[in-house]
């Protein structure tokens, strides 16, 4: 099965969407993005709520909303993000060589994304691809690069430099890198970011997981299987 963690840590980041931009795009534009925010709650619920074994039917469900917003809204990049998210979700569900599939989709839909508007969702798009190719294993299994990786999750810093989950996930892949050094300033900058109303739930878990991660930078040490990297799986990866 995939890890868990990958589908979790690119919740955390569509979990923290902007209204703004879609405010000044039209009426139905807005309308569409409460459709979004709709799609999100439902994974939220599914994903938190439900036990695991339930939680492909749920989210199988959720995938067509998320498909029809992309096809009479080509031109928005949020409902990609929706959907790779979705995708990644159904990947971790069926498990093994099978989620392949749905995981290269989701790499898809996200460069999709960021080729519309790279500053989506925070620039979440980055941060999605940085943890896809740092999570994945590499060729001839699947397309895994951790120089690739960095580069995303680096971009994601500079677009976003004191946001939650772009200075928590590279602090995070720069700990499992075993250069705790490196990563303290920025999970320390994570751990000051505010925990946001629109997002509470998944930003208290990884505050939760925060604290695991600050304590081994402090104490030097490399990442531990905390929530989002106890879940192994049989094609490989971290």
């Amino acid at each position: 099965m995939l890890p868990r963690h990958i589908l979790t840590s690119i919740f955390l980041i569509f979990a923290n969407m902007i209204f703004g931009p879609m405010a000044v795009a039209g009426t139905n534009q807005i309308g569409e993005f409460a459709s979004i925010q709709t799609i999100k709650d439902e994974w939220e619920t599914a994903f938190y709520a439900l036990p695991q074994e339930k939680q492909e039917e749920a989210i199988s469900a959720i995938a067509p909303k998320a498909q029809h917003l992309i096809d009479i809204h080509p031109e928005l990049a949020e409902p990609y993000i929706v959907l790779a998210l979705i995708e990644c979700s159904l990947a971790a569900n069926v498990g093994g060589f099978s989620a392949l599939g749905h995981v290269k989709k989701a790499r898809d839909l996200t460069l999709k994304a960021i080729s519309i508007n790279p500053l989506a969702m925070d620039g979440s798009g980055y941060v999605i691809l940085g943890n896809l190719y740092y999570r994945l294993p590499g060729w001839p299994i699947s397309f895994g690069d951790n120089k690739i990786a960095k580069s995303y999750l680096e971009t994601a810093i500079r677009l976003f430099p004191d946001g939650l989950d772009s200075n928590y996930f590279y602090g995070d892949f720069l700990l499992d890198e075993e250069n705790p050094k490196a990563a303290l300033p920025y999970l320390e900058k994570a751990e000051t970011a505010p925990v946001r109303s629109a997002s509470k739930l998944s930003d208290l878990k990884l505050k939760e997981e925060l604290k695991i991660s600050l304590k081994n930078a402090r104490e030097g040490k490399g990442e531990t299987l905390g929530f989002y990297n106890q879940f192994l799986t049989a094609i490989g990866g971290h």
